[in-house]
């Protein structure tokens, strides 16, 4: 597929400067971080949420976490629930099913950022298929991000998980 249509015009819109990293077929972030020899630390991962009023939410967080759903309780002020299969490939069309990119804005969902994400020097995401990352500087992340709701709503990975041994 490519990448996201919809990612390019809203970076080309934002003039934000992005490069592609090419690489072997991989289903989700984490996966696509390890055979792209990306640090986890460095890969954004999207979980995109409906809220009680289902209002959509995208929540950006490092691919190697989970998302704290009590946490985004309190900062929602709603009990977000993970959306469904059927929602996301209405909203992400032109995306590959699981290579969502972590810019919500790009498909008009409102984002919020978890704090370890703004803290990042380099950031990569999905591009919308399974073969391609989008990196993008630290700085012209947080600048898209300047006005997203943040905090810190990620859950590290315990250090005997698979993913921190990889």
């Amino acid at each position: 597929m490519g990448m996201s249509t919809k990612l390019k015009h809203y970076l080309n819109e934002h003039h934000i400067a992005y490069s592609r990293v090419q690489h072997p077929y991989a289903q989700g972030s984490t996966q696509s971080a390890i055979v792209s020899h990306i640090p986890l630390a460095q890969m954004a991962k999207a979980v995109v949420l409906t809220c009680d009023d289902n209002q959509a939410v995208m929540a950006v967080v490092p691919a190697a976490d989970t998302v704290d759903l009590q946490r985004l309780n309190y900062l929602l002020h709603s009990q977000p629930q993970l959306a469904s299969e059927l929602d996301l490939a209405l909203w992400f069309d032109d995306c590959d099913k699981g290579a969502i990119p972590a810019l919500g804005e790009a498909y008009s969902l409102n984002t919020l950022v978890d704090d370890d994400i703004l803290a990042m020097a380099d950031i990569y995401m999905e591009s919308g298929d399974h073969q391609q990352l989008i990196h993008i500087t630290g700085d012209d992340f947080r600048l898209l991000a300047n006005h997203w709701q943040h905090g810190h709503f990620s859950i590290k990975p315990s250090p005997w998980s698979r993913v921190e041994r990889m």
